[in-house]
Protein backbone atom coordinates (compact mmCIF):
# COMPACT_ATOMS: atom_id res chain seq x y z
CA UNK A 1 0.00 0.00 0.00
CA UNK A 2 2.85 2.25 0.90
CA UNK A 3 4.45 1.71 -2.65
CA UNK A 4 1.62 2.60 -4.57
CA UNK A 5 1.01 5.79 -2.29
CA UNK A 6 4.71 6.75 -3.52
CA UNK A 7 3.97 5.88 -7.02
CA UNK A 8 0.41 7.48 -7.07
CA UNK A 9 2.58 10.69 -5.00
CA UNK A 10 5.05 10.50 -8.35
CA UNK A 11 2.52 10.17 -11.09
CA UNK A 12 0.80 13.30 -9.62
CA UNK A 13 4.41 15.47 -9.22
CA UNK A 14 4.94 14.70 -12.96
CA UNK A 15 1.53 15.55 -13.95
CA UNK A 16 2.01 18.50 -11.92
CA UNK A 17 2.19 22.21 -14.22
CA UNK A 18 6.15 23.59 -13.44
CA UNK A 19 5.20 26.89 -11.36
CA UNK A 20 5.94 29.96 -13.56
CA UNK A 21 6.94 33.77 -12.38
CA UNK A 22 5.55 36.40 -12.53
CA UNK A 23 8.00 37.31 -15.47
CA UNK A 24 6.39 34.06 -17.79
CA UNK A 25 9.67 32.04 -16.85
CA UNK A 26 9.98 28.33 -14.51
CA UNK A 27 10.51 29.49 -10.94
CA UNK A 28 12.78 28.08 -8.98
CA UNK A 29 12.14 27.26 -5.37
CA UNK A 30 14.36 27.00 -2.08
CA UNK A 31 17.63 28.88 -1.78
CA UNK A 32 19.68 30.43 -4.52
CA UNK A 33 21.77 27.84 -5.36
CA UNK A 34 23.65 28.81 -8.37
CA UNK A 35 24.29 32.52 -6.81
CA UNK A 36 25.84 30.96 -3.61
CA UNK A 37 27.72 28.50 -5.93
CA UNK A 38 29.10 31.71 -8.18
CA UNK A 39 30.36 33.75 -4.49
CA UNK A 40 31.91 30.15 -3.34
CA UNK A 41 33.74 29.73 -6.36
CA UNK A 42 35.02 33.84 -6.77
CA UNK A 43 35.94 33.15 -3.13
CA UNK A 44 37.79 29.86 -3.71
CA UNK A 45 39.99 31.36 -6.43
CA UNK A 46 40.58 35.10 -4.61
CA UNK A 47 42.14 32.79 -1.34
CA UNK A 48 43.25 29.60 -3.09
CA UNK A 49 45.02 31.37 -6.31
CA UNK A 50 47.84 32.73 -4.36
CA UNK A 51 48.57 29.74 -2.76
CA UNK A 52 48.58 27.35 -5.71
CA UNK A 53 50.20 29.71 -8.33
CA UNK A 54 52.35 32.41 -6.27
CA UNK A 55 53.73 36.04 -8.05
CA UNK A 56 51.56 34.37 -11.26
CA UNK A 57 48.75 35.14 -9.92
CA UNK A 58 46.24 36.65 -10.73
CA UNK A 59 48.10 38.20 -14.19
CA UNK A 60 48.11 34.66 -15.80
CA UNK A 61 43.90 34.55 -15.05
CA UNK A 62 43.90 38.27 -16.11
CA UNK A 63 43.07 40.03 -19.43
CA UNK A 64 45.63 42.16 -20.72
CA UNK A 65 43.81 44.01 -23.62
CA UNK A 66 47.19 46.27 -24.19
CA UNK A 67 49.83 43.48 -24.03
CA UNK A 68 52.07 43.82 -27.07
CA UNK A 69 54.67 40.95 -27.61
CA UNK A 70 57.22 43.14 -26.01
CA UNK A 71 54.91 43.21 -22.87
CA UNK A 72 54.74 39.10 -23.18
CA UNK A 73 58.72 38.70 -23.45
CA UNK A 74 59.21 40.95 -20.31
CA UNK A 75 55.86 40.05 -18.26
CA UNK A 76 55.51 36.07 -17.85
CA UNK A 77 51.98 36.01 -16.98
CA UNK A 78 51.08 38.43 -19.60
CA UNK A 79 49.09 36.12 -22.52
CA UNK A 80 46.13 36.15 -25.00
CA UNK A 81 45.62 32.76 -24.14
CA UNK A 82 41.49 31.98 -24.69
CA UNK A 83 40.47 30.84 -21.10
CA UNK A 84 41.53 33.73 -19.79
CA UNK A 85 37.86 35.67 -21.36
CA UNK A 86 36.38 32.81 -18.23
CA UNK A 87 39.03 33.23 -15.51
CA UNK A 88 39.70 36.73 -15.43
CA UNK A 89 35.63 37.11 -14.31
CA UNK A 90 36.49 35.38 -11.14
CA UNK A 91 39.83 37.16 -10.22
CA UNK A 92 40.33 40.10 -7.67
CA UNK A 93 42.57 41.87 -6.63
CA UNK A 94 41.74 43.41 -3.36
CA UNK A 95 39.56 42.23 -0.60
CA UNK A 96 37.43 45.29 -0.77
CA UNK A 97 37.02 44.89 -4.44
CA UNK A 98 35.94 40.88 -4.12
CA UNK A 99 34.04 42.69 -1.21
CA UNK A 100 31.52 45.14 -2.65
CA UNK A 101 31.23 42.41 -6.19
CA UNK A 102 30.26 39.34 -4.29
CA UNK A 103 27.70 41.87 -1.95
CA UNK A 104 26.33 42.87 -5.36
CA UNK A 105 26.08 39.58 -6.33
CA UNK A 106 24.22 38.26 -3.39
CA UNK A 107 22.19 41.02 -3.97
CA UNK A 108 20.63 40.33 -7.56
CA UNK A 109 21.07 36.35 -7.41
CA UNK A 110 18.40 36.52 -4.32
CA UNK A 111 16.65 38.48 -7.03
CA UNK A 112 17.02 37.14 -10.07
CA UNK A 113 17.72 33.26 -9.73
CA UNK A 114 14.23 32.54 -8.49
CA UNK A 115 12.74 34.99 -10.89
CA UNK A 116 14.38 33.11 -14.11
CA UNK A 117 14.86 29.58 -12.97
CA UNK A 118 18.44 28.55 -11.92
CA UNK A 119 19.36 27.79 -15.12
CA UNK A 120 18.86 31.02 -17.10
CA UNK A 121 20.56 32.81 -14.57
CA UNK A 122 23.30 30.72 -14.83
CA UNK A 123 23.23 31.58 -18.51
CA UNK A 124 22.91 35.28 -17.90
CA UNK A 125 25.45 35.49 -15.84
CA UNK A 126 27.81 33.51 -18.33
CA UNK A 127 26.80 35.40 -21.16
CA UNK A 128 27.21 38.80 -19.62
CA UNK A 129 30.66 37.74 -18.63
CA UNK A 130 31.85 37.14 -21.81
CA UNK A 131 30.18 40.13 -23.23
CA UNK A 132 32.52 41.53 -20.56
CA UNK A 133 35.76 39.94 -21.56
CA UNK A 134 34.68 41.12 -25.57
CA UNK A 135 34.74 44.20 -24.92
CA UNK A 136 37.24 44.91 -22.80
CA UNK A 137 39.46 42.97 -25.28
CA UNK A 138 38.21 45.10 -28.49
CA UNK A 139 38.10 48.69 -26.71
CA UNK A 140 39.77 48.20 -23.75
CA UNK A 141 43.40 49.60 -25.23
CA UNK A 142 44.79 52.80 -23.97
CA UNK A 143 48.84 52.75 -24.62
CA UNK A 144 48.71 51.16 -20.36
CA UNK A 145 49.70 47.63 -19.62
CA UNK A 146 47.10 46.86 -17.23
CA UNK A 147 45.74 43.43 -16.12
CA UNK A 148 42.12 43.60 -16.03
CA UNK A 149 39.69 40.60 -13.97
CA UNK A 150 36.96 40.76 -11.86
CA UNK A 151 33.51 39.50 -11.59
CA UNK A 152 31.52 43.09 -12.42
CA UNK A 153 30.61 42.80 -15.70
CA UNK A 154 29.62 39.70 -15.58
CA UNK A 155 27.49 41.49 -12.43
CA UNK A 156 26.42 44.26 -14.26
CA UNK A 157 24.63 42.31 -17.04
CA UNK A 158 22.48 40.85 -14.06
CA UNK A 159 21.79 44.68 -13.56
CA UNK A 160 21.39 45.33 -16.81
CA UNK A 161 19.03 42.58 -16.86
CA UNK A 162 17.30 43.42 -13.63
CA UNK A 163 16.85 46.90 -15.31
CA UNK A 164 14.95 45.31 -18.04
CA UNK A 165 12.40 43.61 -15.71
CA UNK A 166 11.63 46.35 -13.68
CA UNK A 167 10.80 48.66 -16.87
CA UNK A 168 8.55 45.26 -18.28
CA UNK A 169 6.85 45.45 -14.97
CA UNK A 170 6.50 48.71 -14.96
CA UNK A 171 8.13 49.91 -11.95
CA UNK A 172 10.93 52.63 -11.45
CA UNK A 173 14.54 51.58 -12.50
CA UNK A 174 15.78 55.10 -12.74
CA UNK A 175 18.47 54.00 -9.71
CA UNK A 176 20.09 50.88 -11.94
CA UNK A 177 20.23 54.18 -15.02
CA UNK A 178 22.33 55.80 -12.49
CA UNK A 179 24.28 53.08 -11.22
CA UNK A 180 25.08 51.97 -14.78
CA UNK A 181 25.96 55.69 -15.17
CA UNK A 182 28.40 56.06 -12.16
CA UNK A 183 30.07 52.90 -12.64
CA UNK A 184 30.66 53.32 -16.98
CA UNK A 185 30.50 57.42 -17.07
CA UNK A 186 32.90 58.22 -13.84
CA UNK A 187 35.70 55.59 -15.26
CA UNK A 188 35.40 56.49 -18.63
CA UNK A 189 35.90 60.20 -17.48
CA UNK A 190 38.76 59.45 -15.61
CA UNK A 191 40.48 57.49 -18.32
CA UNK A 192 39.37 60.67 -20.42
CA UNK A 193 40.71 63.57 -17.93
CA UNK A 194 44.21 63.11 -16.26
CA UNK A 195 43.57 63.51 -12.45
CA UNK A 196 39.64 62.52 -12.45
CA UNK A 197 40.74 59.84 -10.39
CA UNK A 198 38.31 58.52 -7.83
CA UNK A 199 37.14 55.65 -10.37
CA UNK A 200 40.44 55.03 -11.70
CA UNK A 201 41.40 51.97 -12.48
CA UNK A 202 37.81 51.06 -13.15
CA UNK A 203 37.10 49.31 -16.17
CA UNK A 204 34.28 50.94 -17.91
CA UNK A 205 34.66 48.83 -20.71
CA UNK A 206 33.80 45.47 -19.30
CA UNK A 207 30.83 47.19 -17.54
CA UNK A 208 29.75 48.37 -20.64
CA UNK A 209 30.24 44.99 -22.33
CA UNK A 210 28.67 43.22 -19.41
CA UNK A 211 25.13 45.24 -19.43
CA UNK A 212 25.26 45.42 -23.50
CA UNK A 213 25.22 41.07 -23.38
CA UNK A 214 22.90 41.14 -20.06
CA UNK A 215 20.78 43.30 -21.93
CA UNK A 216 20.48 41.68 -24.92
CA UNK A 217 20.56 38.54 -22.87
CA UNK A 218 16.81 39.26 -21.17
CA UNK A 219 15.12 40.84 -24.14
CA UNK A 220 15.85 37.15 -26.32
CA UNK A 221 14.56 35.46 -22.92
CA UNK A 222 11.27 37.78 -22.81
CA UNK A 223 10.70 37.33 -26.58
CA UNK A 224 10.49 33.38 -26.13
CA UNK A 225 7.98 34.40 -23.19
CA UNK A 226 5.99 36.48 -25.41
CA UNK A 227 6.35 33.95 -28.19
CA UNK A 228 5.33 31.11 -25.60
CA UNK A 229 2.35 33.60 -24.54
CA UNK A 230 0.99 34.07 -27.92
CA UNK A 231 0.69 30.21 -29.16
CA UNK A 232 -0.65 28.87 -26.03
CA UNK A 233 -4.78 28.31 -26.27
CA UNK A 234 -7.14 30.55 -24.20
CA UNK A 235 -7.94 29.32 -20.85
Amino acid sequence: MGVLCVDCLKQAQSQARPVRSRLGFTATAGPPLATYALIAINVAVYLLGPVLLGDAFPGSWALWPDATQMDAARYIDVGTEWYRWVTAGFIHFSLLHIGMNMLALWQLGQVLEPALGRWRFVGLYAGSLLGSSAAVEIIGTGGTLTAVGGASGAIFGLLAAYGIILKRLRLPYTQILVIAAIFIGAPLVSDLIPGFGFFAGLSWQGHLGGAIAGAIIMLVMFRGVDRREKAAPPS
